[in-house]
């Protein structure tokens, strides 16, 4: 791991490649999620991703790499965000679950924020998950959770737009990479 470009906002952006907390299922090598910390994501939420990552590395298991990183939550080794803030994932393209129990990857087009609600739930909110309307994603067991809000259309479609190039480099190397319909919401 290492630093392509130092910036002065505080905002860190990685390319996440390992989804932890799904143990039951092998490590795959086709995720691709692009995420983006404030000051106080990049102090309290991307140590998680980047020790994930270490402990891949390393060579530990799906199970493993969980129960090390749980460890860490429940010895308050991760600390919950001490203030409100943002994190963002508008890169036109990722590849992940695309939900919480889903047990298969997806690649999809859903350019969105999300805000640190640590133990908010969508009863909370009136979330609706996988929605148009803002809901909560769990990002761990409960202290780094985020309310999603999704771009407006016009928005995506102009990140779309935008990346054209960007979206066909990726499908030209991997068929997996490529999004059915750019227009597309993923469902």
């Amino acid at each position: 791991m290492s630093v392509n470009r130092n910036g002065t906002n505080g905002f860190s952006c990685i390319v996440m490649r390992t989804e932890w907390s799904w143990p039951q299922l092998a490590f795959r090598d086709d995720i691709f999620v692009p995420i983006c910390y404030d000051d106080e994501g990049s102090k309290k939420m991307l140590p998680v991703w980047m020790d994930v990552a270490r402990l891949r590395a390393q060579g530990l298991g799906p199970r493993q790499v969980y129960e090390e990183t749980m460890k860490k939550f429940d010895s308050g080794t991760y600390q919950k965000p001490a203030r409100t803030g943002i994190a963002y994932m508008t890169a036109p393209l990722m590849r992940s679950y695309p939900s919480p129990d889903a047990t298969e990857v997806v690649t999809m087009s859903s350019p969105h924020y999300m805000f640190y609600a640590p133990n908010v739930k969508d009863t909370d909110i009136g979330g609706k998950p996988l929605s148009v309307y803002p809901f909560v994603l769990p990002q761990g067991p409960g202290p780094h959770d985020v309310i999603v809000l999704l771009v407006g259309q016009a928005e995506r479609t102009k990140i779309i737009a935008d990346s054209t190039g960007l979206l066909s480099e990726p499908c030209s190397y991997r068929k997996f990479m490529c999004i059915a319909s750019a227009s597309r919401q993923h469902e």
